[in-house]
């Protein structure tokens, strides 16, 4: 199974990580090269220019957002957070359903002596299909504005690099040989970053909006 994205990145800037992964990386081209891109992409973003903004230059980015013709426009934006708000919650009852159902008998009362509870292992294709209900949940949310803040556009950066890794590292699954397991870790890792895109995103558009 090839590095995450996380060990590259702490390779490349000089963090302690674990002597298998650094070797692992040193040996497997695949990764190797994604190292060097990680490290040339840093030395471009150094080697840009500082700028220093145009005075008022806020004020003028907020003059050119044309605003809302009418308040039935507003209203109409107001009705599709609610649906966003909408889907999203139906979508988080949906993945979490099933273990809740599963795990509420194992708490109906305090035992003398407590035993410890067995770990919910999903299955891959449970995993699969939370990953595609996040995926088609994040296509209903409106395209990402044009302007964003930098924390915020950082933020859904770096997640969907991460995405985009481990969809590299899943679609080599067959060639790699992996495991059950690895592919369990790999889809729920996928799924875990998918649940953070939608609410980055979902939280990004609720702003615009309001």
């Amino acid at each position: 199974m090839h590095a995450r994205i996380e060990h590259l990145l702490g390779l490349r800037d000089g963090e302690p990580v674990a002597a298998d992964v650094a070797e692992h990386v040193r040996l497997c081209p695949i990764c190797a090269g994604e190292l060097q891109r990680l490290s040339a992409l840093r030395e471009e973003m150094r080697a840009l220019p500082q700028f220093e903004p145009p005075d008022l230059a806020w004020e003028r980015i907020k003059a050119a957002i044309p605003e809302p013709a009418d308040r039935r426009s507003r209203l109409r934006k107001v009705g599709y957070a609610a649906a966003a708000a909408a889907v999203v919650t139906l979508t988080v009852i949906t993945l979490v359903a099933g273990h809740v159902d599963r795990r509420s008998g194992a708490t109906t009362e305090l035992a003398t002596v407590e035993a410890p509870l067995p770990q919910i292992v999903p299955h891959v294709d449970e995993l699969v299909a939370q990953s595609q209900q996040l995926e088609q949940l994040l296509q209903k949310l409106p395209e990402r504005p044009r302007i964003e803040r930098v924390s915020t556009a950082a933020t859904i950066d770096t997640i969907e690099q991460r995405i985009q890794w481990l969809d590299f590292q899943l679609s080599n699954a067959p060639e790699a040989d992996l495991s059950e397991e690895q592919s369990r870790q790999l889809w729920r890792e996928r799924v875990e970053l998918m649940d953070s895109l939608v609410k980055v995103r979902y939280a990004e558009a609720g702003a615009l909006w309001f």
